[in-house]
């Protein structure tokens, strides 16, 4: 609001000019205007230490952590942190103290659909979801096939394609389905659901003639509706943007690039449906014992910090209310 300001009051250009110039749009600047919440003053309010409150070395180790890691948000950035044993707090916590520390970008919520219980899955290998990605490698059209189990949002097979037909993506998905368990007649032991959108590959006679041969179920979308394929979706758009900050000049490279892609997203990203733990966790891992060393790590230093805390506390306090409190 202030370089907006500045350039007004200097210049001979209108707000839309400037507004360009600067790359801000319209709707910001005038919700900015209208709220002006950039005006509020923040009052110091001084404060007896609390017993629980995140102590100084705490505080400074949630701030060089989040400086370190930009691209990550406070929840995530809250279970990093206790796994990598560098801060054992809450998500609000250190909402708080990036908050405090200005390196929160806020945002507007957003209303989520929330789907029904039948629709998910329950454990793993029960519903495969599939589907394919438009990508331009070098001025050539390809195609990424993803196959995700979506109820660890694991990514257990991907396979760039340079033809979207029947033939081209049966062959992917027999790869997939190969990563299974299977019996003396080639047939997958675990059968999961095939879930996919009606496109011309997944609806050939191909595809169909390998679901048949795995007796699999094939559980197709309704068409214009993309949010019944939400769990792959979503994925698609994660690797994407991935895949974005990167230059795919040829076919090797780019397979390279986006094997590095999704190794990261099954083994290190933290999915906040998941309980911010990795999908590599949910599908062959054991969630319940990360979940069980991460509220233990909690435990001890919430006993810790409020026992440094109330001693600092008994020290800072004026002595008669100090006595009173004894």
């Amino acid at each position: 609001m202030a370089e907006v300001n500045r350039a007004l009051s200097v210049g001979s250009l209108k707000t839309n000019e400037v507004l360009n110039h600067l790359g801000v749009s319209r709707a910001s600047y005038f919700r900015w205007k209208k709220e002006e919440s950039w005006k509020r003053e923040r009052r110091e309010v001084i404060k007896p230490v609390q017993a629980f409150e995140a102590l100084p070395e705490e505080k400074q180790a949630v701030v060089k952590y989040a400086l370190e890691h930009p691209g990550v948000r406070h929840r995530e950035l809250a279970w990093r942190m206790i796994d990598d044993d560098v801060a054992y707090l809450s998500m609000s916590t250190v909402y708080r103290i990036l908050l405090s520390e200005e390196l929160m970008c806020l945002r507007r919520g957003r209303k989520k659909r929330y789907r029904d219980e039948a629709e998910k899955a329950s454990r793993p290998d029960e519903i495969w979801a599939t589907d394919l990605m438009y990508l331009k490698v070098g001025g050539i059209q390809y195609y990424l096939l993803n196959f995700i189990d979506e109820y660890s949002r694991y990514l257990v097979h991907w396979e760039l394609l340079t033809s979207m037909d029947g033939h081209s993506i049966s062959i992917g998905a027999q790869k997939a389905l190969e990563s299974l368990q299977m019996d003396q007649e080639g047939k997958v032991v675990a059968q999961p659901i095939i879930r996919s959108d009606n496109g011309s590959g997944y609806i050939s006679k191909e595809f169909g003639g390998l679901l048949d041969h795995h007796e699999l179920t094939h559980h197709r979308i309704k068409p214009h509706c993309p949010e019944e394929n939400g769990v792959m979706e979503r994925c698609n758009r994660t690797i994407r943007e991935a895949i974005e900050e990167h230059e795919l000049v040829g076919r090797y490279d780019s397979e390279e690039t986006i094997k590095r892609i999704v190794d990261h997203y099954n083994n290190e990203r933290l999915h906040s449906a998941l309980g911010y733990q990795t999908p590599a966790t949910w599908y062959r891992g054991n969630p319940d014992e990360i979940s069980s060393a991460r509220r233990l790590k909690l435990s001890q230093s919430r006993h810790r910090r409020k026992q440094i805390n109330l001693g600092i506390r008994q020290r800072t306090l004026p002595l008669e209310l100090n006595q009173t409190t004894n």
